[in-house]
């Protein structure tokens, strides 16, 4: 079930969907507006007569000229898409390409200027007028008039989006938009504020005797785990699988990406390779994507403040945008209850093993390189403190607090062995009592 959902969300959000849905409704639409020209011929009279054609080369005109337009107005909005795209590989790093390029707004833009220019060809093929048969499309002729019309604000709002959509606090924006609806869908249920929450690390398999190990057969970054499925074929051969990597993470061919162990030492399991195959139950590709990986659009954010910090860029005031967004994420990261390690069927027994995620990880991510890239600046060190401060104030159940006290006392070292004025240091410690303070 989860392979057929991933499917469906990669064609989703892959860039020729939504262009190809677009056309293919412009040629039905055609087909359909002919036919209904057919059916219930329209004949023009007094007013109308200033709408629609009054014969066959008049409608012809228009519609060459709609198409003409449309394919060159195509080849405008292509070219201002690829610009972009270099100005955001540049600026922002090679990670947010994607992004740009799978916009929705993009995708109609291109396939609205292309059906209408299929439509119109289409339209143009159906007329005729000559002494054996006459056929005017009024109706397909007028269609295609309000689609000019539609597409020639459409090529306004694609300016206005594309204008705006290079300004980083709109891209920062819409990553943590994207990375917090992940969150949801990943941890739907919220850790309640009075309850006081424990990680477990409990080693599921310390016991058990393994079996036999599944490899990969093809190197690439792992997209999905079928968990359900995996339940399911652990139960069927009453074993334990153990996942040993999470998804996001690269994985070589040959390298092992399942242990497999038996319930008890008294049994001598044996699984045939054909009937034990669990190759449908995960997905390896060339890139990184948002399915079931956090980490994939903190690294995005990341990545900008790396860039804005470089010597090159210099540019701290990006880096902050980035550190506030990366706080909200991670203080609603603080307030998720992470499930367990070991995953369960209906009878309450242990089947499958998974590597947790974890509070401290998804911290790390957010703000290591940031802290390396920035740690001459003391206005970057500073806020990173304060952003600490702030999540700090957001972990209600206290089971985050040593995991945020020790990265504190990181950042605190970083601005003693790197700022060169006393005043940038006492500004930083003023702060790391203030977060001190929060905790007693």
């Amino acid at each position: 079930m989860l392979n057929l959902e991933y499917l469906f969300k990669k064609v989703r959000d892959s860039f020729w969907f939504v262009p190809t849905l677009i056309i293919f409704m412009s040629i039905l639409m055609a087909i359909f507006l002919l036919y209904m020209d057919k059916t219930y011929p329209f004949t023009p009279e007094g007013i109308f007569k200033i709408i629609f054609s009054e014969n066959s080369e008049s409608g012809r005109n228009v519609l060459t000229v709609i198409a003409g337009s449309m394919v060159g107005i195509a080849g405008t909005v292509f070219s201002i898409t690829i610009v972009v795209l270099q100005l955001a590989s540049s600026q922002f790093g090679p990670r947010l390409l994607q992004n740009f390029m799978y916009k929705r707004l993009n995708q109609v833009v291109l396939g609205q200027y292309v059906g209408v220019f299929l439509y119109c060809i289409i339209v143009i093929n159906a007329t005729r007028d000559n002494d054996s048969y006459a056929f005017i499309p009024n109706l397909s002729i007028l269609f295609a008039l309000l689609l000019a019309i539609f597409n020639v604000f459409l090529l306004v709002i694609f300016i206005h989006s594309i204008s705006m959509s290079i300004q980083p606090s709109k891209i920062i924006n819409e990553l943590r938009t994207r990375i917090e609806n992940n969150i949801e869908t990943m941890y739907p249920q919220q850790v309640e504020k009075d309850v006081v929450l424990s990680e477990s690390k409990e080693d599921h398999t310390s016991s058990l005797r393994k079996i036999k190990q599944i490899k990969v057969k093809s190197s690439g970054y792992i997209q999905y785990f079928d968990l359900d499925l995996l339940v399911r074929k652990a139960r069927e051969h009453e074993v334990i699988i153990k996942i040993l990597l999470k998804p996001g993470k690269y994985i070589v061919k040959e390298q092992p990406v399942f242990d497999i162990f038996q319930q008890s030492y008294s049994e001598d399991k044996q699984l045939d390779e054909d009937d034990f195959s669990l190759e449908e139950s995960f997905k390896i590709a060339n890139q990184k994507t948002f399915f079931q990986d956090i980490e994939f659009g903190i690294h995005q954010i990341v990545e900008i403040a790396s860039k804005a910090l470089s010597p090159g860029v210099n540019n701290p005031y990006t880096a902050t945008v980035c550190i506030n967004n990366l706080t909200s994420v991670l203080c609603k990261l603080v307030c998720i209850d992470i499930p367990d390690a070991a995953l369960k069927d209906d009878e309450d027994t242990t089947r499958v093993i998974v590597i947790n995620d974890s509070f401290e990880g998804f911290l790390e991510a957010a703000f290591n390189l940031i802290r390396q890239y920035g740690k001459t600046s003391p206005f970057i060190i500073i806020k990173l403190m304060e952003a600490l401060t702030v999540i700090l104030e957001f972990d209600t159940s206290q089971k985050h607090i040593n995991a945020l006290k020790k990265y504190a006392e990181i950042v605190m070292q970083t601005g003693k062995e790197s700022f060169l004025l006393e005043t940038d240091i006492a500004d930083l410690t003023h702060r790391y009592t203030i977060f001190k303070t929060k905790i007693s």
